[in-house]
């Protein structure tokens, strides 16, 4: 759930939820501070929504605490100002994403990973971080199998934050190290080449990327040709392998020069 992110400005839509009745933005609305109810009913809909994603066979579930949305803005001091069990101290701030977590991890098969999407770091001063000391989310270790330490898109807008190709990679292997899950690293993750080392390495157990694969639909066919790895075709795609269509030749992923 998108929480105070829900609404763009200039599109406000319906009344948004969140911690705290603070706007992520000046030119954004002012949520609503969720009671006990509005708690109970959004941690029971990650477990409907989770039960028919076991109808539909997925394997994997990702519950997403990052990028400012709703369980994150629990996280965050920032956003989270609440007075009651769910603000204050770390713990706290961290009940209700382990309630949502744990209901999760009830309807969810045991063989099957329960993963959860963290922000590494506020990037603000007075936010929440992976290397700030004693703010490791150690206890989501008991609700989840995997975790990823993602981009920050956080819980105010960041300005002069350098982001380039893995950027968030160090704020993934220092959560694969303080914490022994498996552990995905993403945020700018390019080149084929770029994502082998970060496994090779030891910075994570694997890699994710979306812009990469909105770019190119066949993004996994590529990086398998320029690692020399075998990809697996559909029949109605055989004639478009490399040693049946020359134009593969032409054009190995390779990403243009200062593309992001």
């Amino acid at each position: 759930m998108a929480g105070r992110r829900t609404a763009c400005p200039g599109r406000w839509g319906s009344a948004t939820a969140a911690p705290s009745a603070i706007p992520f933005d000046n030119r954004w609305p002012a949520p609503e501070a969720l009671d006990e109810a509005g708690l109970a009913r959004i941690r029971d809909a990650h477990a409907t929504a989770a039960r028919r994603a076991e109808r539909l066979g997925f394997d994997l579930v990702e519950l997403l605490g990052a990028h400012g949305f709703l369980l994150h803005s629990f996280l965050s001091p920032i956003s989270n100002r609440r007075t009651d069990s769910y603000g204050g101290s770390l713990g706290n701030r961290m009940r209700y994403p382990l309630e949502v977590a744990a209901a999760l991890r009830e309807v969810w098969p045991r063989h099957k990973a329960l993963g959860m999407r963290i922000t590494g770091a506020d990037w603000v001063d007075g936010g929440s971080g992976l290397m700030r000391p004693g703010c490791l989310p150690e206890s989501c270790a008991t609700s989840a199998s995997t975790a990823s330490a993602s981009p920050p898109g956080a819980s105010v807008r960041r300005r002069g934050l350098a982001i380039g190709p893995g950027y968030q990679v160090p704020l993934a292997a220092a959560l694969e190290k303080a914490s022994g899950m498996v552990v995905q690293a993403v945020g700018m993750i390019v080149d084929p080449r770029q994502a082998e080392a970060i496994v090779a390495d030891g910075h994570a157990d694997c890699v994710a990327l979306a812009r990469g694969f909105l770019d190119d639909p066949r993004w996994a066919w590529h990086a398998a040709a320029a690692l020399g790895a075998e990809a697996v075709y559909p029949p109605p795609y055989l004639r478009a392998r490399p040693e049946q269509w020359p134009g593969a030749a032409l054009t190995p992923y390779r990403p243009a020069p200062g593309r992001r």
